[in-house]
């Protein structure tokens, strides 16, 4: 793919870029923009902090978010961009102006140069540089004007939605749920305690493979989705290793959900022998330094710990047809598919999104192992390792 390089010579012009850099239409959000040079290189979303959050408060969380930011190879400088639901009309100077000040200083501590530092309100934008930013800021309609907008190619435009409406499930047919629902249960039926690893695999393996089902599964048209195809992949997630499985396979490809799968039946045969839980053996194995590499490399995937950079065309296809599946999931059956949405999500930098389906998943069943897990890493604000890898390409440069 060429990259595609948009100049920015005003500030109006750039916050009409920044958008289509993080994929979102920012909504109480700070974007921290990095650049290698005079090109962009990332752009990370934060939450801001309280209004009247104590300095320390302050100096805590922009230590953390400059330090997250040094992970990314070669940037040499910043923009931040708070946007806020405060007006400035009603405040004097910029909303969040404390805390871009100190954010500011600990970048500058930190080796950085400050290109610029931005605020985008109800009511209008400013720069916390200008001192002669108008008491009012800056009129919205120059942002929405920009050059900008017309600027980006439509082959690498990219259709924004809120933060909030990425985790919208689309409207289904009731009669299609109904007629889910009761070929679900007849699949539960056939693998009565089926929740559990090695009978799950078992009778996976004798209905469909879960390799072949998840790779045929993306080229599915989510908005046509089968009762038949619906109800099997519901009934693969149940299972926590089919769920991970599938998964990773979305987001990495089929050699990987192949030796993944290979783990998981190896996995299932120790279980079946010993009768002893996935978690006793996997501990054992990680303590005497028996574990393989693919499972190694497995884990390490789960929780970001690589740099190797998942296929984005593939998740987003898995998150539209896994948005459906939910929607049309019994209630208790939609755990597994959230948080498969939620990591998904989570590994294309999505972080608030990805909360959000944990958060749904909880509230079903607030003792689901997966999305326990997710929560905890979330909320340790760990972000994959390859967020910080260099692309070998970049579609849009400021």
């Amino acid at each position: 793919m060429n990259r595609t390089i948009v100049k920015t010579r005003e500030a109006h012009d750039f916050l009409a870029l920044v958008p289509q850099l993080v994929g979102f239409l920012p909504e109480k959000s700070l974007v921290l923009v990095a650049f290698r040079g005079n090109r962009t290189c990332g752009a990370m979303r934060f939450n801001l902090p309280e209004p009247g959050a104590p300095e320390k408060v302050l100096k805590r969380i922009a230590t953390t978010l400059v330090g997250t930011i040094c992970k990314i190879p070669d940037v040499d400088a910043l923009v931040p961009v708070v946007y806020s639901d405060e007006t400035i009309a009603g405040i004097v100077g910029l909303p969040q102006e404390r805390f871009v000040e100190v954010l500011c200083a600990r970048a500058r501590l930190s080796g950085f140069l400050l290109r610029d530092a931005l605020c985008v309100a109800p009511d209008g934008w400013g720069s916390y540089f200008d001192p002669g930013c108008p008491a009012a800021g800056y009129p919205l309609s120059a942002i929405a004007a920009s050059e900008v907008n017309r600027a980006i190619p439509d082959a690498v435009r990219r259709d924004l939605a809120t933060l909030s409406s990425r985790a919208d499930l689309p409207a289904v047919d009731p009669s299609m749920k109904e007629r889910l629902g009761r070929r679900l249960a007849r699949y539960q039926r056939l693998g009565a305690g089926a929740d559990t690893v090695p009978e799950l695999l078992e009778l996976a393996g004798d209905i469909l493979d879960p390799v072949v089902a998840a790779e045929a599964a993306l080229g599915f048209d989510a908005q046509n989705l089968g009762v038949d195809d619906a109800a099997a992949l519901l009934f693969l997630v149940q299972g926590p290793a089919c769920r991970d499985q599938m998964m990773l396979q979305f987001a990495f490809g089929e050699t990987v959900g192949r030796n993944t799968h290979a783990l998981n039946l190896r996995y299932a045969i120790l279980q079946r022998a010993t009768g002893r839980s996935l978690d006793d053996i996997i501990g054992e194995e990680q303590s005497e330094g028996h574990h393989g590499p693919h499972s190694r490399a497995t884990s390490d995937l789960l929780l970001g710990l690589c740099r190797e950079r998942p296929d984005p065309d593939r998740i987003e296809q898995a998150i539209r047809l896994l948005k459906v599946l939910v929607a049309l999931a019994p209630r208790k059956a939609r755990p597994a598919p959230l948080c498969m949405l939620a990591w998904l999500s989570w590994a294309m930098g999505r972080g608030s999104v990805a909360g959000i389906f944990v958060d749904q998943a909880l509230a079903i069943d607030r003792h689901y192992g997966m999305a326990e897990l997710l929560s905890t890493v979330f909320g340790s604000g760990h972000l994959p390792d390859w967020a910080f890898a260099v692309p070998p390409d970049e579609t849009a440069n400021a």
